[in-house]
Formats: structure tokens, C-alpha cells, sequence
């Protein structure tokens, strides 16, 4: 008797519909070199990367950009930490109304009044508050030295100069950590228009530009522009503040986080969810102790995964190798018999 519907549908066929709750949820398990994991890599380059088959600049990693700033951060972190210890070890000049204490043994209120004004932090008439004095002494000691470690040092004292091409509203809003704006507009120009800092770094041996944006929407054509301008030093940030908060989240970005840096998310209506608004390290000029030690946690893991899929991908290449010339052998025995 035949079937009143047209062909059925085999079972193996039959793919289960999925719940958008969990599609987040990957494999713990890393399997190796599969289709689905190279699909995965493939959707992951189309969705945060732009590659071109004409690209004449260089690019640089995420995880070489992470392990560049570490290196000079690490290196400037000292020096100001030596600069700071030779201040401390020099002797102070005083003011000329310290000098008239030191010298009478103590002063007028006149001049504690002074003192006060001036924010020497006498606080009493009193040359017995000695204690008050010593924590006064500490407490600014204190804040000296936590400023010291937020100033950001000179640019062109670093061997990188980072540029951040987008306008200046997007700007100040959220950058890079140590990154100079220069807005792509500047290219338009007819006359100066690279800045200072471009032209100490032109071509300089030891000297590198990157450049860089959200999204990689500007930054392949800045890149290209200023190696038409004969700057051959000049090397873009493969993946933009997007990857680099997507690897590394509260590490590098001062300010607020562009909402371009996150994929668009859908409720269980299909309608499109706002993108979260992501501050982090408010006010921070240069990389701290505690940021550092975040970025190199952040790293091994990003070099671990890398290094694991390596080994998979070779082990699996190995196997698929093993198993053909095993194959391949019956056939060659019968042919010499």
C-alpha cells in the first residue's frame, strides 16, 4: 500500500530544534580538527576581522600587542620607581618660613597660619604634635607616590606609538590605555597632516606605529594611507578594541567600552537586545601593578587554548595520515604478488 504523503523522512535526518537559551554553552571537551570547530573558526574571523586579499600593511596580534605592552610597561613601571626613590633620598628645600621654626625652635601663629594656607599641614600652635606630623608626612608620601604610578609616561619615549583613528567624541569616551587620537579625517589634508608625534616615529629603527579602531572599519584604510605617505613602519591592530576586550575585558580599554565590541544578542521574541554599557579603569593614563598581572593571567590562557588546538589539529592530521597508509597498504602487497 503506498503512502498518502510524499517521501518520509528518515530519522537520521531529523535535526531537533534548538534552544536559544543555551546556545552560548560550548564542549568542554576539545575534540580536536572537526568541521564544527573550523565553521566556528571561520564565523569567528567573518565576525570580528576584516582580511583583504590587498592589504600592503602589516598585522599584529592580540596576544603580541598583550605581550609588547607588558614587556615596556614593566620596563617603565621600574625606571619611575627609580626616579621616585632618588627624590626621596634627596634632601627637600625648605621654605623660608620652615627655616625661621627650625631655627627658633617653633613658630608664631602667623606662621602656622601660613603653613596651613599653604598646605605644609601644621594643624596645631603646639611644637609637640610630632605623631600628627609623621602620619601628615606619611599620608601625603602616599598620595604622592599613587600618583606617580597613574601619570603616563612621554610617547615619544616609548618604543610604540598607538594610535586611536577615530574622532574625538569616540575618544574620549573610551580608548586604549596609552593611545594618542588621531582622527582619519587628518589624512584628508593637503598640508601637515601627520602630527608630531608621526613624524618622530617615521621610519625610526626600533620605532613602530599601530594603529587601530573599533571594528576594523577605518583602520585597513589609515594603514594603507600612511604607507602611501612613506611611513613603512606603520602596523595595524588585527581585530580592533573588539577582540582586544573580547580577550582581554577590563584589562586595556579606559573608559566606556563602544558598543560596536559586542555582538548583537536576541531575546526570545527575536528582537534585537541593547548592547550592555561596560566602564572600566576610569581615569587610568598608564598600566598599573594590578593591570598588568590581569593582562599576563589573561594571556596564558589565550596562548593555552592556542597552543591546545595546535596540538589537536597535529595529533588529528597525524592519525588521518596513519590511517591511509594503513589502508593503502593491502592494496599495494596485492599488487606485487
Amino acid at each position: 500500500m503506498a503512502s498518502r504523503g510524499g517521501k518520509t523522512k528518515k530519522p537520521t535526518t531529523y535535526l531537533g530544534k534548538t534552544n536559544k537559551k543555551f546556545e552560548h554553552v560550548k564542549a568542554v571537551v576539545d575534540t580536536g580538527s572537526s568541521v564544527s570547530n573550523y565553521m566556528s573558526k571561520i564565523e569567528d574571523l567573518r565576525k570580528n576581522y576584516r582580511f583583504r586579499k590587498d592589504e600592503l600593511f602589516k598585522r599584529m596580534k592580540i596576544s603580541t600587542f598583550s605581550q609588547l605592552v607588558l614587556q615596556v610597561a614593566e620596563v617603565v613601571n621600574l625606571e619611575m620607581e627609580r626616579i621616585s626613590e632618588l627624590d626621596e633620598n634627596s634632601p627637600r628645600s625648605l621654605l623660608p618660613e620652615q627655616e625661621e621654626q627650625t631655627d627658633g625652635g617653633g613658630g608664631t601663629d602667623r606662621s602656622c597660619l601660613l603653613d596651613v594656607i599653604r598646605g605644609v599641614g601644621e594643624l596645631s600652635t603646639s611644637g609637640n604634635n610630632n605623631n600628627n606630623n609623621n602620619d601628615t608626612v606619611e599620608s601625603e608620601e602616599k598620595e604622592e607616590q599613587h600618583h606617580r604610578e597613574i601619570v603616563a609616561p612621554d610617547p615619544l619615549s616609548l618604543p610604540y606609538l598607538l594610535l586611536d583613528i577615530r574622532d574625538s567624541d569616540a575618544f574620549d569616551e573610551g580608548h586604549i590605555i596609552g593611545a594618542i587620537n588621531y582622527p582619519s579625517a587628518m589624512l584628508n589634508r593637503t598640508v601637515n597632516y601627520l602630527s608630531k608625534e608621526i613624524c618622530a616615529f617615521k621610519n625610526k629603527p626600533g620605532k613602530i606605529i599601530i594603529v587601530y579602531d573599533d571594528d576594523e572599519k577605518l583602520a585597513p584604510q589609515v594603514a594603507t594611507s600612511l604607507l602611501q605617505k612613506d611611513v613603512e613602519n606603520v602596523i595595524m591592530l588585527s581585530g580592533g578594541m573588539k577582540v582586544l576586550h573580547k580577550k582581554f575585558p577590563s584589562c586595556f580599554i579606559t573608559g566606556t567600552v563602544p558598543s560596536t565590541c559586542f555582538s548583537p544578542k536576541t531575546d526570545r521574541k527575536g528582537k534585537l537586545k541593547p548592547p550592555p554599557k561596560v566602564i572600566s579603569n576610569i581615569g587610568v593614563e598608564w598600566y598599573t601593578p594590578e593591570l598588568l598581572e590581569s593582562i599576563q593571567e589573561h594571556l596564558d590562557e589565550v596562548l593555552l587554548s592556542n597552543e591546545s588546538s595546535r596540538m589537536s589539529s597535529r595529533t588529528t592530521t597525524r592519525n588521518s595520515k596513519v590511517s591511509s597508509a594503513r589502508s593503502s597498504a593491502p592494496s599495494t602487497a596485492s599488487s606485487y604478488r
